[in-house]
């Protein structure tokens, strides 16, 4: 069994859960640098009084939560030769992206970034069916969320793995009907191998929605991210539709996120999602944040 500690009570449950149903780890315990872990916590796992402790205790680190404080302490776990799993990058500054990619590679560890769609089996499958992009259409109506550039930058990652190429330019408009939070983001990105990319994402709307349309060299594919199928409309055969699904496996996101992350540190299989592909969406979205200071247009 490998031994794993968490950092970060906050977010914490999902890991602790996915870990305990796990027989392939050995839960060690939780530091929080806040120091507020209630005593009630200490019946329930163990509570390291340092960070130290913890990485002389545990073979891999998990960071619960995207909070770019806890950048000092990934990188002492990468120093310390763990392997680590952070939950999320987007607070992460690139010039801190790419001097944990430096020292991942002098500690020749595993860092892998947690990501809410690439790690899932549907994406894999869609993945596949998208061999020579030439055109990538993303569209999310999300009425809940007020942070569209958060958005985008997920929609980033996805068509970076889709595109597999990094982005040449970027071009941006911004709208906003009723206050100066933006209420539309439509992207237009031009990639490195000739790849077109356009995202679209709205704020309101009847439903929520989040679809992915990829055009290749010989056929369409239509993914729904929610309803969790996709359409394949080949050249050889265009009148007739082949329609797939994929049903959830009732595993949770963090049961595999910590999945693909095992497999890689034991069989040193192909991550999900790492440093590279984060770096390159980090660049692509300062560059969308730049170009929304020059175009939001208030009506």
């Amino acid at each position: 069994m490998l031994d794993i500690g968490i950092v970060g009570l906050k977010n914490a449950t999902p890991y602790i859960d996915a870990i305990k149903r796990s027989s392939s780890f050995n839960f060690k315990g939780i530091y929080d640098p806040s120091l507020l872990i209630e005593n009630t916590h200490t019946n329930e796992f163990n509570v390291f009084q340092s960070f130290g402790d913890l990485c002389g205790d545990c073979r891999a680190v998990i960071f619960s939560i995207d909070d770019n404080l806890y950048y000092p302490l990934v990188c002492e776990a990468i120093r310390h030769s763990l392997d680590v799993f952070v939950a999320g990058v987007q607070s992460y500054q690139t010039k801190e992206l790419n001097s944990l990619l430096m020292l991942r590679d002098e500690a020749q560890t595993v860092v892998c970034i947690g990501h809410k769609y690439i790690g899932d089996d549907f994406f894999a499958m869609f993945r596949q069916q998208c061999d020579h992009p030439l055109d990538i259409q993303c569209h999310i109506t999300r009425s809940s969320n007020n942070n569209l550039v958060s958005l985008a930058r997920t929609e980033l990652s996805l068509m970076l793995m889709l595109a597999r190429a990094s982005v040449h330019r970027v071009a941006v408009n911004v709208y906003s009907s009723f206050s100066s939070v933006p209420d539309s983001i439509r992207v237009r990105l031009d990639f490195d191998n000739g790849t077109v990319g356009n995202i679209s994402i709205d704020r309101y709307g009847l439903n929520s929605e989040h679809t992915i349309r990829v055009l290749n060299y010989n056929s369409i594919v239509h993914a729904d991210m929610i309803a969790r199928n996709l359409m394949v409309i080949s050249s050889e055969n265009p009148d007739k539709p082949i329609v797939k699904g994929i049903e959830s496996d009732g595993r949770t996101a963090a049961e595999i996120q910590l999945a693909t992350f095992l497999s890689s540190m034991i069989n040193c299989s192909e991550l999900y999602n790492n440093l590279e592909n984060e770096i390159r969406a980090q660049l692509a979205c300062e560059r969308i944040r730049e170009k929304m200071r020059i175009n939001f247009n208030v009506f």
